[in-house]
């Protein structure tokens, strides 16, 4: 304890949206007792500041990764990374289930948006998002009280001794995540053992990562620490000061108070030197309220609240969101601060979470405090102070007096929605010690917003439901819960028994147009509804009815027949007639009434609609259907069989195809639908079942005559067998490819190596058959001379307009040799080396949206049968249009080519 007074220079600081927002004033103080000691600072202007490049990320992956989740996250981020130039890492699974990634650099938002984008474009990821930087976002006896206008005055405080009438907080856990706590006599008695989910050891201060000593080391940082232009700072205290508006001991004659004094505070630091990461955060939201964390013991005190008084502009991350529904589905309720930017709290996460109650900060004037977030996201408003002209007018709490590293307990004043957001927490400990666990994080926020006030000083951008009043949240009188009985209708059709009986409820009365009716059965006409509410001291309870609504049918009723449906299959066993149900009308055939349901139907049908007592059929409605029903058999042409042929290999194979009316044969026996071995001389015969009749031209017998010896191996990698084995042995045996060489003599073609641009010429000028052509002798490329490999074949292509290279800045073209020829550009290769022939434009691929590059042409190379892509398992189809295309595939997609335009 320090034994000396201090000047009354006061510092306050508030809740940043990436960064922790300072400022000050002077202002004379009433004296003091020397342990009622409050910080001096410097003045600086409260203001928002720029966002923060992140260097981690994470990374979701779908189910099917399974146990291979970390292999499959590795081979996404290192394609992602390389894309940027940069090296990435998979550390360690975060607490809501996906992937923490780093990379050896901070990236700025263009840049990380390059990266995620590469990572969200592999099939095997189900999100990427960044794991965004947050950052802090502050009647007894004791000595301050006094200065704690916030609690208890009635104009523009909360109002918090009515509520003390009640309870203190008693029994509840209040999770404070935030920059960690320092030791103060006035939280020592009232903090639990709590836990540091900091993962970095460096933002922790501390020599290692998490640990469970949540101590906070001091966040104070030099100049451009945190990024390009970042101030200089001092340590905060925040997680000490937000601690202290929660739960400060009461009555103990020294020092403030906190709203809930006698709950109990868990620390738990997730907030360090410029910040912290989201999946830290998120970790520390589910270990709080009792969930598994990996490497942290389970928390022995769950916590029914949790306070985050922070956050960043970012969207709603699946991160957030998920950890916040964990707490929320165990019953703890998240309170959040809107933000210090004075924008729409929307922009800011997790304020703009679901689940949570976001909370905007007032002055003392009673008006949104002009620093504060406002808007639509935000739920309830609370008392965060504003030092712009007086800093007695901020929010004074516990701190401590080192300006880098602890020092002695102090108190300080701060403003800002991080202020705002605890006095929020230490109402909802309030409420959870009166009512235990007959109540939720759902009718508490119901309860804050059914209770609070409107901003005596305005609010006009938007505060939600208004001033929390604490004395109002708890002047519940033990309320009992009831449910309100269903109100009973009887309908008669238009009769004197229509009418409607409303119960008798204790603790509920029932309105019509807003007007209270007695308990009682009325009569009924028209379209009646009935609201039930609760009377004073009572509340209705979660998810029970308080509405019920009825038309009463006239004399008669007025309706309208459904129609009756006809199905015609030309003659076959399938030819039926539905008779609908329609309540109020009978149908009738040949006179004889006929039940709703389906029935067989052949020659000419005829069925009536009548109407039945107390109905009336619609003016102008049909109530007659006719319909004859064909005779013929109905008409079919068989789907082809399919022949397989690999050269006497084991996928020699043909397919029986499915076709509704038709059944195969072989040899004179019926075959199943289904794909068979094939060898020797199969023929196929199809035939129609009863009821159908082959369409008159129909092709109905397919044969192949199966290869029985497979192509001659020619390369001593491609095994027979192997994946486009024949396609590859035809490129050979067409002088397209020579393979190469091998030391020993053999000679080996590459199958999975990709196909540089080079190369590709090649390939494209031997499948023209090497037409007779000169080269030029000034080459028309930058990149190549003359004396290049291929220099004949690259000036070919180019001659013919199959690649037209790239025209550089300085207005010289290049051809990029030995650049690999990715899946898209090959498409509009073959489609140019085609001529550009006539297609039907469609969308095939999921990754190929209309109007993507090489759109058309990839639809031609779909449409002509060359390529296929890929099919998953959801049944979509992707082109993988930016993958490089290796040579097996080049081999399959020139000898499809050849079969459809080349032979013959």
């Amino acid at each position: 304890m320090l034994e000396r007074f201090r000047a009354p220079s006061l510092r306050a600081v508030g809740v940043a949206v990436t960064t922790l927002l300072f400022s000050g004033g002077l202002a004379a103080l009433p004296a003091v007792a020397d342990e009622n000691e409050i910080v001096p600072s410097a003045t600086q202007a409260v203001q928002p500041a720029p966002e923060i490049a992140t260097d981690q990320f994470i990374v979701g992956l779908k189910d099917e990764a399974g146990a291979q989740s970390g292999v499959t996250a590795d081979n996404a981020v290192s394609q992602a990374a390389t894309k940027l130039g940069v090296l990435a890492t998979s550390v360690r699974e975060s607490a809501t289930g996906g992937r923490v990634v780093k990379v050896d650099e901070a990236l700025p938002a263009d840049e990380a948006e390059v990266f995620l984008n590469a990572l969200r474009s592999d099939p095997a990821v189900e999100y990427a998002e960044p794991d965004a930087i947050m950052q802090a976002a502050a009647d007894p006896n004791d000595g301050l009280y006094s200065l704690q206008w916030d609690l208890w005055e009635d104009f523009a405080g909360l109002r918090a001794p009515g509520a003390w009438e009640y309870n203190r907080g008693e029994g509840v856990v209040v999770a404070v995540v935030d920059t960690g706590i320092t030791s103060h006599y006035e939280l020592d008695g009232n903090v639990l053992p709590g836990y540091d989910m900091i993962s970095s050891s460096q933002a922790a201060r501390d020599g290692d990562g998490r640990d469970a000593d949540p101590t906070d080391e001091g966040d104070w940082i030099s100049a451009n620490q945190c990024y390009w232009g970042s101030p200089q700072g001092v340590s905060s205290w925040h997680g000490t000061h937000v601690a202290g508006t929660v739960a400060a001991i009461a009555g103990n004659g020294v020092g403030v108070t906190g709203v809930a004094p006698e709950a109990k505070v868990l620390p738990v630091r997730a907030l360090g030197a410029c910040g912290g990461y989201t999946s830290d955060i998120a970790a520390s939201i589910i270990w709080a309220a009792g969930g598994v964390v990996s490497g942290a013991p389970i928390n022995p005190n769950p916590a029914r609240v949790i306070n985050l008084s922070l956050g960043g502009i970012n969207p709603c991350s699946a991160t957030y969101q998920n950890a916040i529904n964990f707490a929320y589905n165990s019953g703890a309720a998240v309170v959040v601060a809107a933000g210090n930017s004075n924008r729409p709290a929307a922009d800011s996460s997790p304020a703009n979470c679901q689940n949570v109650i976001t909370v905007a900060a007032s002055g003392r004037n009673g008006a949104k405090a002009p620093y504060s977030n406002y808007g639509s996201a935000v739920d309830v408003t609370a008392p965060g102070g504003d030092i712009s002209f007086d800093v007695r007018n901020g929010i004074l709490s516990t701190s401590n007096f080192g300006a880098t590293t602890r020092e002695d307990p102090a108190y300080e004043f701060m403003q800002g929605t991080s202020m705002a957001a605890p006095h929020v927490a230490g109402v909802a400990a309030l409420w959870f010690s009166e009512l235990g666990g007959i109540t939720n994080p759902e009718s508490l926020e119901k309860r804050l917003k059914a209770t609070s006030r409107p901003l005596p000083g305005g609010c006009l951008a938007g505060c939600g439901s208004g001033l929390v009043d604490a004395a109002a949240v708890l002047d519940i009188y033990m309320p009992s819960w009831v449910v309100p009985l269903p109100v009973l209708f009887t309908d008669e059709d238009g009769t004197a028994s229509d009418n409607f009986t409303i119960p008798e409820v204790t603790g509920v009365e029932y309105l019509i147009d807003g007007n209270v009716v007695a308990a009682g059965t009325y009569p009924g006409s028209g379209t009646v509804t009935v609201a039930a509410r609760a009377l004073k001291k009572y509340v209705l309870a979660g998810g029970s009815a308080a509405e019920w609504t009825h038309t009463f049918k006239a004399t008669p009723f007025v309706v309208t027949p459904a129609p009756v449906v006809f199905t015609d299959v030309d003659g076959t066993k399938d030819d039926t007639y539905t008779v609908p149900a329609t309540a109020g009308v009978e149908y009738l055939v040949g006179g004889n009434v006929v039940a709703a349901g389906t029935h067989p139907g052949s020659g000419t049908i005829t069925v009536t609609a009548s109407a039945i007592t107390d109905y009336v059929l619609a003016e102008g409605a049909t109530s007659e259907w006719v319909h004859e029903f064909k005779a013929t058999p109905f008409v079919v042409t068989p789907a082809p069989v399919v022949f397989t042929d690999m050269h006497g290999t084991k996928d020699d194979t043909y397919t029986v195809p499915t076709t509704a009316g038709v059944e195969y044969l072989i040899g004179g026996n019926v075959v199943a639908a289904g794909t068979y071995p094939g060898s020797g001389t199969v023929t196929v015969t199809a035939k129609a079942v009863t009821d159908y009749v082959l369409a008159e031209g129909a092709t109905s017998e397919w044969s192949q005559v199966f290869k029985a010896t497979p192509a001659p191996v020619v390369f001593s990698d491609l095994p027979v067998g192997a994946q486009f084995f024949d396609e590859i042995s035809w490129l050979a045996a067409q002088g397209i490819s020579t393979g190469w060489t091998e030391a020993d003599g053999s000679k080996s073609f590459r199958p999975v190596q990709a196909v540089n641009r080079d190369a590709m010429a090649a390939f494209m000028y031997r499948l023209a058959g090497s037409p007779e052509f000169s080269a030029p002798a000034v080459s028309p490329f930058a990149d190549i001379t003359p004396s290049t490999q291929f220099y004949k074949e690259i000036t070919w292509l180019a001659s013919q307009g199959i690649s037209t290279g790239w025209v550089e800045p300085d207005g010289s073209k290049t051809f990029r040799p030995v650049q690999p020829v990715n899946r898209d550009a090959m498409a509009a290769f073959m489609y140019r080396f085609a001529g550009k022939p006539t297609y039907v434009d469609s969308q095939v691929f999921g990754d190929v949206p209309m109007g993507a590059q090489f759109h058309a042409e990839i639809s031609w190379l779909a449409g002509a049968g060359i390529s296929t892509g890929w099919t998953a398992a959801d049944g979509s189809r992707t082109f993988r249009p930016l993958v490089p295309v290796n040579r097996d595939a080049m081999a399959a997609f020139m000898y499809r080519y050849h079969q459809k335009y080349m032979n013959g």
